[in-house]
């Protein structure tokens, strides 16, 4: 019985860990500016990916003080769907999509005055009084879903005051499927109950069935002989039965729960006076099968711990894709589940580093997981090739096609130069709307930087040449590039406040590739002098001309890009 209470309670604390662990990302991406909270489509694919990666989770959320709300849910079917609502006036209008694993959407309901307002939600009023992660106190699940749970941790401002609240919502009902595998006894039952007698999850569903009837008189008759504080064993009798009961405290944020196995005192009770009788007679057999009995254990133990060998040389190769099931109770159980538990934190690292990966380089994103020591501001100096491209006639060309349009062109632009520049060994620094910065050198340096600068633009017109006509297919307008290159000294690292931090690098040189990009016409790559001597014997360039810059005392010399020989 105890057992099986402190089960329960293990499983249901995995459950809502995993909740906070999982809430609390959103405020940490965002105050490490790895999530802009104003970005209405960076918090879709947010929410989306940890929705995906815990298939137990119901909702995931964030809303604003201003009354935007950007959530994904899953309903009981699997489906996923994306809500967004924000303020039109004195409405509150809603958006909301249904997302198919391909990608596709469909819409599902458009409303024009939702009335849903964050702000004023009780959650939200909670953590923001509180300015911490808190837990509601259960509530009727949307759609009729039995009773849920909520899990919010606020996000602060720089002055500490709340701009909005993530949120992590699950069905209680979903802790009924571990009850339902716990066998306590013939008549036994197993249940989570709040401080004052109310059933939260039982292995007997929702309703108001007659078992369900005694399962809310037995609890009550528990809190009776229970306590909050510690475990407790208590007897006692109801309706003419004895009954025996555990209960083991289950603390959810400020909220104190009980897990409680009751079980009748007959359904031991009887099983012993049966085993008494036939006690001679299983002597008798016992003495002659005792040999082959222990053959049997022996093999019976060593079987899985074989098992979980196995599964432990495909983890260390990286193989997480295993499914580890304990099949008992016992100590290598215990174990099974110690290793499943590791298997899932090993999940979660790749998927948070995949996560963090996309929003600064992936080489960043390693060290910042590996070591702590690299969130932390300084830097050194590097000598550093550097990359900025820009458009030519972006501005105009926003105006001909309107925002929708052109942040659509942007995107396919941006999402076509991108894996150019990582296949280059390139880091982006940022982009500066339509401009993009490239790093060769910085985070970590190699012997042929500026070869791979250069051979960057070279490839990253190349790719813009293919993009265009694909352009001209469509009907779209043409794109035109400016590159400017240079190779100088800068100080590299962590740049910003303890509270955001944003790896950089500054100096003169950092200047300086600035004024030369904006010396390009379109389809021009300007190469800088210092540049050019370390990849003279591979380029192809036109006569340098002298040219003033903003910023330089004397005129620089620069060198247009012609042709880059073919690798070895």
């Amino acid at each position: 019985m105890l057992q099986a209470a402190r089960l329960t309670a293990a499983n249901a604390d995995r459950a809502l860990e995993d909740a906070e662990s999982t809430v609390r990302l959103g405020p940490l991406l965002a105050q490490q500016g790895q999530l802009d909270p104003d970005d209405a489509g960076a918090l879709e694919r947010f929410t989306l990916a940890l929705l995906r990666a815990h298939p137990h989770v119901s909702w995931i959320s964030y809303g604003s003080r201003t009354d935007h709300f950007v959530g994904a849910k899953r309903d009981d079917r699997g489906n996923v769907f994306v809500n967004h609502s924000f303020p039109v006036g004195e409405r509150i209008r809603l958006v909301e999509d249904r997302i198919f694993p391909d990608g596709r959407r469909e819409p599902v309901r458009r409303v024009d005055d939702h009335g849903y307002r964050p702000s004023q939600r009780p959650y939200f009023r909670t953590a923001a009084a509180k300015r911490d992660m808190v837990w509601t106190e259960p509530y009727e699940f949307y759609a009729g879903g039995g009773l849920g749970i909520t899990c919010a941790a606020p996000l602060l401002d720089a002055r500490g005051d709340v701009r909005g609240v993530f949120t992590v919502d699950f069905s209680l009902d979903r802790l009924a499927g571990t009850l339902q595998d716990l066998q306590v006894s013939k008549h036994g039952r197993v249940f989570i109950a709040t401080g004052q007698g109310t059933i939260l999850v039982s292995r007997r569903g929702s309703g108001a069935s007659r078992v369900e009837v005694i399962d809310a008189e037995l609890a009550s008759a528990t809190m009776q002989r229970a306590t909050l504080e510690q475990q407790t064993t208590f007897e006692f009798e109801h309706q003419g039965t004895r009954y025996l009961g555990r209960a083991v405290p289950l603390s959810v944020g400020d909220l104190n729960w009980l897990v409680e196995v009751v079980v009748p005192e007959r359904d031991y009770t009887q099983q012993i006076d049966a085993e008494a009788r036939i006690a001679l007679g299983l002597g008798i057999l016992a003495l002659v099968v005792a040999a082959a009995g222990g053959v049997a254990v022996a093999r019976w133990i060593a079987r899985p711990l074989r098992e979980l060998a196995d599964v432990a040389r495909r983890i260390r190769h990286g193989q997480l894709d295993v499914t580890i099931a304990p099949r008992s109770r016992d100590e290598i159980g215990v174990l099974t589940r110690a290793m499943g538990d590791m298997v899932h934190a090993l999940r979660d690292r790749d998927f948070i580093r995949e996560t963090f990966g996309r929003y600064v380089s992936p080489e960043l994103a390693e060290r910042a997981l590996r070591d702590r020591d690299a969130l932390r501001l300084g830097g050194e100096v590097r000598e550093v090739a550097m990359l900025m491209s820009d458009l030519r006639g972006f501005t105009e060309l926003s105006e001909r096609l309107g925002p929708a349009a052109m942040i659509d062109l942007l995107n396919r632009y941006l999402a076509r130069m991108t894996p150019v520049i990582v296949e280059c060994g390139g880091t982006i620094d940022e982009f500066i709307g339509d401009a993009i910065f490239v790093l060769f050198g910085a985070p970590f340096g190699g012997p042929n930087d500026a070869e791979r600068a250069v051979r960057c633009a070279w490839a990253m017109h190349q790719a813009l040449g293919v993009f265009n006509e694909e352009n001209r297919a469509d009907g779209l307008p043409e794109l035109a590039m400016g590159i400017g290159l240079h190779l100088g000294p800068v100080v590299a690292g962590n740049i910003g406040s303890p509270e955001r931090l944003k790896y950089g690098v500054v100096g003169p040189a950092v200047n300086m590739v600035a004024r030369i990009q904006a010396l390009t016409a379109g389809g021009e790559v300007l190469l800088s002098e210092e540049l050019l001597a370390r990849v003279s014997g591979l380029v192809t360039v036109s006569p340098g001309r002298l040219e003033r810059v903003k910023g330089a005392r004397e005129p620089v010399t620069v060198y247009c890009l012609l042709a880059v020989k073919d690798p070895a």
